[in-house]
């Protein structure tokens, strides 16, 4: 219960500091949720702001003004949202269109004063408002680009017998601020000899009419749709409606039906709005750059419907070439991606299943021709073969042998070859090396004194079927005595390390055992006065207990570094090193050496080697470095003698770094320091740092080398990192 209180108490804790941390943005939108050109604005911001390391939090209010605009709704909203500032604060705000950006302006003071604000979706040509109030006020500014001109000249080129343009806007919000634009590019069609009909009333049904009856070689261009001339709302699907039963070309300025009828065009793409003032946002926030001074301004995009272009037969190979294209036709892998599927998940079964013929026929063949040729192979490759081999039958007779094996036995191929292989080789067929032969299993068995190694594997006959087993027995006598010879030899070369740990031993006994002597005096004292109290017996069972147990932790070190590590297993470098620093740690202080050790590495570092082998690595090399240190000291007084350990966990392996600011090493004989027998030492013999060499590289498949330095010694120790903890 106590555990599961902590848990939550601490996860309460973090959540509370992770939204501490967190910013709030607000989010103004001019228009409603389900506008496409709305909702794509708020998913760029969304999309921007969730890619960042940093936590934001987004509240979106909507404004509603392509339904309702009337000054007595902007003074609700105004009451609404002052209702609503006073329960929460925001660090930072965007807002979006014209209306929206109007009403931050006149409220600025009341409902948003001293928040930082992002403005976006401005028209470049046709603003509606003054942008130099909004610079002088530092304001970042994010325009769009509505390209009514480029469009209308890219439909009269596209179609080159278009007659007759048809023109839909609005007189609602920023629509009515271009409508003049429209008029003015309607002229310049005109005098190309292109008819064009402007309607900006809004009224549906008329439109639906002049759509349906447009005669050929027309074309439509869509700007926006939200209220007709009386300030009724025109839902957004009713508008699509109306736009996908067009018999004729259907062009557009955004992509707010871009997807849904339109064949595309030169598009203002609302997403990209929303992104670019996010990262204006950013800015401010995190304060990593400066906002932009100057207004931004995000072109519009070439995006065309290719299963609306073809509809219409509409030349692709005319549109622009970094224009993005939607609804391409299917690719013969993805119109048969089931067949293609089950043809690549079959394929490999039925070209294995051949291979596996091809191979059978071919072994059936080999085997056919290494019968005929068996007398031959046994004399010129199974005879020249050191390793003792024989085979046997499914009824454990010897069918086959080479001559070693006859060695081995001190009988002729006539007396081996028929017999069954436990009446001429007793010391085989015990029970445990027998099931060994029967399972395929490798085994070691002595035999007359020596160590061998027993390997065996199935042979097939001339009709590809169970023919028997094959082994091979192997001499490892000379082997086994050298990987004896060797954990002998490092034990050996950790003995010369063992009277430098006794004398650390000793230095981190004296403290404690004066401890213990005062106390004793102190109990006496105590007693012989007659003062001592239950208290004071805890007391003194407490000193008594914390020295013990501190003197028997060293000792249990110095047993653990001692015992030779038999077989290899996973261990703690990080754990192991500690270990080896607390036996050491008294010696070099004796020395007034500095001890740094750091490791530098987040996670646990475990290695798969020999534990206390590497130990002896590591002891030998800061011994190394003491004395150096030592000597140093001996030449310049004043030197503050430093050994630092330095470890890092890299993706495939481990390293440490053992530096000392010691006299360092000569480069004429940096090449000779891991010989056997080569020492600077008078009394040194000179198998401390080979033995470290063997035990990291041979052993343990690391690597350890010195790294130049001028002034000091540095060491580089890599070792293989484990796969697993276990």
């Amino acid at each position: 219960m106590k555990f599961l209180l902590s848990t939550l108490l601490i996860l309460s804790i973090y959540s509370i500091d992770l939204y501490a941390k967190s910013k709030h943005i607000l989010i103004l939108q001019s228009y409603n949720k389900g506008l496409v050109w709305t909702d794509n604005i708020s998913k760029g911001i969304e999309d921007t702001l969730l890619l960042q390391k940093n936590h934001y939090e987004l509240t979106t209010e909507y404004m509603d003004t392509k339904k309702i605009n009337s000054k007595e709704y902007i003074d609700s909203l105004y009451q609404l949202f002052a209702m609503k500032m006073k329960k929460q604060t925001f660090d930072a705000i965007i807002v979006a269109d014209n209306e929206a950006v109007e009403f931050a302006l006149e409220y600025e003071k009341t409902l948003f004063k001293n928040t930082p604000m992002v403005f976006c979706g401005i028209d470049k040509r046709d603003p509606g408002l003054d942008i130099n109030i909004i610079l002088k006020k530092n304001i970042p500014l994010i325009l769009e680009s509505k390209e009514i001109k480029i469009n209308m000249n890219f439909i009269s080129k596209i179609l080159p017998n278009l007659k007759e343009l048809y023109i839909i806007n609005d007189y609602t919000g920023a629509s009515v601020l271009v409508n003049h634009t429209y008029e003015k590019e309607a002229e310049e069609l005109e005098k190309k000899g292109i008819k064009t009909v402007l309607n900006f009333d809004g009224n549906l049904e008329k439109i639906t009419e002049d759509i349906k009856n447009l005669p050929k070689n027309s074309a439509v261009l869509f700007g926006s749709l939200f209220r007709d001339k009386y300030g009724n709302y025109i839902p957004y699907y009713e508008v699509n409606k109306v736009l996908t039963s067009s018999k004729v070309p259907l062009f557009s300025v955004s992509d707010s039906h871009f997807g849904k009828g339109v064949i595309g065009g030169y598009l203002l793409r609302g997403y990209e709005l929303g992104e670019a003032a996010a990262k204006e946002t950013i800015k401010i926030l995190e304060k990593d750059s400066t906002p932009s001074k100057n207004p931004i301004i995000v072109p519009s995009q070439w995006a065309f419907d290719y299963k609306i272009a073809q509809k219409y037969h509409i030349n692709m190979s005319k549109i622009p070439k970094e224009s993005i294209i939607i609804n391409l036709p299917k690719s013969f892998f993805e119109r048969n991606r089931k067949i293609v599927e089950y043809a690549f998940i079959l394929f490999p079964f039925l070209l294995i299943s051949l291979i596996f013929a091809v191979i059978n026929n071919y072994q059936k063949y080999r085997l056919s021709q290494k019968l005929k040729a068996q007398s031959e192979l046994q004399e010129v490759l199974l005879d020249n073969i050191h390793s003792s081999i024989f085979w046997i039958d499914n009824q454990d007779r010897v069918k086959g042998c080479n001559s070693s094996f006859c060695n081995l036995l001190k009988l002729s191929q006539e007396e081996i070859i028929g017999k069954e292989i436990c009446k001429i080789f007793f010391d085989l067929c015990n029970l445990p090396i027998k099931k060994s032969l029967q399972q395929l299993k490798e085994t070691e068995f002595t035999y007359e004194d020596k160590i061998y190694r027993l390997r065996s594997q199935i042979f097939l006959d001339n009709k590809g079927e169970n023919g028997g087993i094959v082994s091979i027995i192997t001499d490892i006598t000379e082997k086994k005595q050298f990987e004896a010879n060797m954990q002998f030899i490092v034990q050996q070369s950790k003995l010369s390390e063992v009277g430098e740990m006794l004398s650390a031993i000793v230095h981190q006994w004296k403290n404690p055992l004066v401890e213990l002597s005062a106390v004793a005096h102190k109990m006496m004292y105590y007693d012989k006065k007659k003062k001592l109290t239950s208290d004071n017996i805890k007391e003194f069972y407490n000193n008594i207990m914390t020295q013990t147990i501190y003197m028997s932790e060293t000792i249990d070190g110095f047993r653990d570094f001692i015992k030779p590590s038999n077989k290899p297993k996973t261990f703690n470098v990080d754990t192991g090193l500690k270990e080896v620093l607390m036996l050491l740690s008294h010696s070099l202080k004796y020395s007034h050496i500095e001890l740094d050790y750091v490791n530098n590495s987040k996670e646990y570092c475990f290695a798969y080697g020999y534990p206390n082998e590497f130990k002896q690595v590591i002891v030998s090399i800061i011994n190394n470095a003491r004395d150096a240190v030592v000597e140093a000291k001996d030449s310049t007084p004043s030197l503050t003698g430093k050994i630092v350990l330095t470890l890092y966990k890299n993706s495939d392996n481990i390293e440490l770094f053992i530096e000392d600011n010691g006299k360092g090493i000569e480069d004429e004989i940096r090449d000779k320091i891991f010989n056997p027998f080569f020492s600077t030492k008078n009394s040194g013999d000179g198998f401390g740092l080979y033995m470290a060499k063997l035990i990291i590289e041979n052993k343990m498949q690391g690597k350890i080398n010195i790294l130049p330095s001028e002034k000091c010694t540095k060491f580089c120790i890599s070792i293989p990192i484990s796969e697993s903890i276990n």
